[in-house]
């Protein structure tokens, strides 16, 4: 009877291999989401920003038992590419190994673009939220391009796992299953306490011209009961034609996520244009003030929205 060889660098899976996995699995979870949405539509909403709690955990049942010794290592999209999860012997992880071994990931995922409140945005947790999605999202994708020994990223690293060809067999050669290499160690390092400063550094920012009055908006609009969550953007557009020749569009818009479906209403979009004239006098300088009301929900696989926009010269929205 032979020994079992181990894998050699051909038995890693490959970057692109991975990818076009992962995005297949998103795909999958995403038409759980849109029938979830078409069924249980008015509930999600309901949820408001913990619809990504819930995408979440509907993510880590899919990802945990898929990449588990319960389903070979093999998520749906693993399968079609013919790629597994195992550990450095080449057996399949546990179920709770598994389960781990998603929350880096599903961290960065379902936290970007979540709709903070102002308390945590404009405070110490910043720093958490930052290092959770900047600085584990910078991880993960620096050692997805440039670990090439074992294609090991940060949520591999966890666990001890390794994504390798579907046919492998055995444990995995030593010079692949042994220590990460300092130089991807020192980085992450690096990006991980970038990831963490930013937010508090970018707080520096927002207190200073002209940031710190777009601040003020947004805590002038998130105040009102009827909002979830708002954005404010402040810029200029640049038009040219050969007849009017060239022209500059200063503008101010504000995003604001409703509670309700009543996107339409006037009576909320005049309020919203005057908060903002009153936080941010200057904008009354403006060409153009967008007030856009949206409605719907976000649950990190799939998403609805239905949005209402009005856009007036800051006059006409302080005309009776």
């Amino acid at each position: 009877m032979s020994a079992i060889q181990p894998f050699d660098t051909h038995s890693i899976a490959g970057f692109w291999r991975r990818i076009a996995a992962f995005a297949l699995d998103a795909l999958a979870l995403g038409l759980i989401g849109i029938t979830l949405g078409a069924i249980f539509e008015e509930q999600l909403v309901s949820l408001g920003p913990w619809g990504r709690l819930l995408g979440f955990l509907i993510a880590l049942v899919y990802f945990g038992p898929l990449n588990s010794r319960l389903a070979g290592g093999q998520t749906l999209g693993k399968r079609l590419l013919q790629i597994k999860v195992v550990d450095a012997q080449g057996a399949p992880l546990a179920l709770g190994r598994s389960l781990l071994r998603f929350l880096p990931l599903g961290s960065v995922w379902f936290l970007n673009n979540a709709q903070l409140p102002d308390g945590v945005l404009f405070s110490a947790w910043a720093a958490v939220f930052g290092l959770a999605i900047l600085g584990l999202g910078a991880s993960t994708l620096y050692l997805y391009v440039f670990n090439r020994r074992s294609r090991q990223s940060l949520h591999d690293w966890l666990v001890g796992s390794f994504v390798v060809n579907a046919a492998s067999q055995g444990a995995l050669a030593a010079e692949i299953a042994g220590p990460p290499p300092k130089l991807h160690r020192v980085v992450c390092a690096l990006l991980l306490a970038l990831g963490g400063l930013a937010p508090l550094i970018s707080q520096q920012f927002q207190q200073q011209e002209p940031f710190a009055q777009l601040g003020q908006i947004l805590h002038a609009v998130n105040a009102e009961t009827w909002i979830v969550s708002s954005g404010v953007n402040q810029g200029a557009t640049y038009t040219s034609s050969s007849s009017a020749g060239s022209k500059t569009t200063r503008h101010l818009s504000i995003n604001a996520v409703s509670r309700d479906a009543d996107i339409g209403n006037a009576e909320r979009a005049q309020k919203l244009a005057a908060l903002t004239l009153a936080a941010h006098p200057a904008a009354g300088q403006l060409d153009l003030i967008q007030i856009t009301i949206v409605h719907g929900y976000d649950i990190g696989i799939a998403s609805a929205w239905r949005s209402h926009s009005t856009a007036r010269a800051p006059a006409k929205w302080l005309a009776p």
